[in-house]
């Protein structure tokens, strides 16, 4: 709760829920086939962000993906490629689909720099909405199975 009420982290990924909503966010989680998240934690095992698939359109065998580093301590530390890496991986050898695509805004070249390093490449330019309306562009990414070529394994 405390990381969707962070000004900083608002401006970059929104608000995920409401106060009093969290018990209604985890159960619509956990029942909702259109959605799989995963917990990124530290070295300690300690809870420091998420990565969910969203959107997931079975048919079409594609995903919307978001990542968000809560515990800023964790920025700039390489766990938000290596998450994203390991839920591209999940995305396409576990659930078989052939495209995950994100949008970010087109000011947070920190994150892009991060999804570029995972192969994710820019395909078009998106009006945000939300609470982003008339502040910034989004930078629409993707990447498909046939582009897909995994990290390689970290020592």
């Amino acid at each position: 709760m405390s990381w969707d009420d962070d000004p900083a982290l608002f401006e970059l990924t929104g608000k995920k829920f409401t106060h009093g909503d969290e018990k209604v966010w985890w159960n619509n989680l956990i029942r909702d086939r259109s959605r799989l998240a995963f917990a990124i934690i530290n070295n300690d095992g300690g809870l420091i962000g998420d990565v969910e698939l969203q959107q997931i359109l079975w048919r079409a065998r594609e995903a919307e993906i978001r990542i968000s580093i809560g515990d800023k301590e964790y920025w700039n530390h390489g766990f938000g490629s290596e998450a994203l890496e390991e839920a591209v991986f999940a995305a396409f050898h576990l659930l078989s689909l052939e495209r995950v695509y994100l949008r970010v805004r087109v000011d947070n070249v920190r994150a892009i720099r991060s999804y570029q390093k995972v192969g994710f490449r820019a395909v078009a330019r998106l009006a945000a909405t939300g609470h982003l309306a008339g502040h910034t562009e989004l930078q629409l990414m993707e990447i498909t199975r046939a582009r897909y070529a995994p990290l390689p394994a970290r020592a």
